[in-house]
């Protein structure tokens, strides 16, 4: 459920039998009869998940969430689309130019069915818009930008605060792989895990501490070179248009998986909380599941 009246611009229409019916070939996947499916499914259905990042991941996911019976959604972007887009995000197209993407994300994902609470953040998350956002949320994504850290910040500490929120995923991706990190209450803290003051300026020593602390395999192709001037001369990186969907199906089925339940059956692996990881890269097929610390070094710059 969803409280934030200011926010909320895109209420539900609830049609039961509707929902049954589209939700129908998940279920065989909830459970072995008919009431355990249907009472995973309704975790679902009543889970509040707030998705800090519209972009290449976060846009794709809310309507992923929606298609998978999620209905009650908070978006927080606050970019707007331009041509760059068009390689990777939803809602990237001619007649979206110019808009801001939770907007459009929430309009998009809101015409699947109409069955769907959206509250829509367009001026992203700050420190005045945090609190707000995480009210309420029973799961959090961070999907912001790379550079976001006060921001970032801001949105963790509130989710310390949350009596509801149960944890927060962050998924990037770089190149052709892509990680997930995990942050609960009592896990590690991520300005602990960064290492960078709050309103640090983003010198080259920062950058560099961002990219160790959010990309632990660092790509042998291009050369090191290359990736500094991405990171830290243009502050932009490019994104390969096939990797996000990756991430986003990973990121939807790990957490549907914890909604769920899934995740605590017989043989199902927990994602390791901070410190620690899971990663995934295409090209060379390697697999790895970290616990914690990568880093050497834990002064804060």
């Amino acid at each position: 459920m969803i409280h934030d009246q200011k926010h909320l611009k895109f209420t539900a229409q609830p049609n039961d039998d509707m929902y049954w019916e589209r939700v129908d070939r998940s279920l065989g996947w909830l459970g072995n009869t008919k009431t355990e499916q249907y009472q995973r499914q309704e975790k679902l259905k009543n889970a509040t998940v707030g998705i800090a990042g519209t972009g290449g991941i976060g846009g794709q996911l809310a309507q992923r969430l929606v298609r998978l019976g999620v209905r009650n959604l908070k978006l927080a972007d606050p970019d707007t689309f331009d041509v760059s887009n068009m390689n990777r995000q939803m809602g990237a197209d001619l007649s979206h130019i110019g808009q801001n993407k939770a907007e459009v994300v929430a309009e998009m994902t809101y015409s699947l069915n109409k069955d769907v609470n959206i509250a829509v953040y367009p001026e992203g998350i700050t420190p005045n818009t945090a609190a707000d956002f995480v009210e309420d949320c029973d799961y959090i994504l961070d999907q912001m930008d790379f550079y976001e850290v006060d921001n970032r910040y801001a949105l963790h500490r509130a989710f310390r605060k949350s009596p509801t929120a149960k944890f927060i995923l962050k998924v990037p991706t770089v190149a052709h792989g892509t990680y997930i990190f995990k942050y609960t209450k009592n896990s590690m803290h991520i300005e602990d895990v960064y290492g960078i003051k709050e309103h640090s300026e983003l010198t080259p020593a920062v950058i560099h501490r961002l990219m160790e602390r959010i990309i632990p395999h660092m790509p042998n192709f291009p050369s090191e070179k290359t990736l500094d001037h991405w990171f830290i001369d243009l502050k932009h990186m490019p994104i390969f248009a096939a990797c996000p969907p990756i991430a986003e199906g990973v990121l939807a089925e790990r957490l549907a998986q914890a909604i769920t339940g899934l995740d605590t059956l017989p043989g199902a692996v927990q994602l390791p909380v901070q410190p620690g990881y899971v990663y995934f890269d295409t090209l060379n097929w390697t697999t790895e599941i970290k616990s914690g610390k990568w880093w050497r070094d834990d002064g804060k710059i």
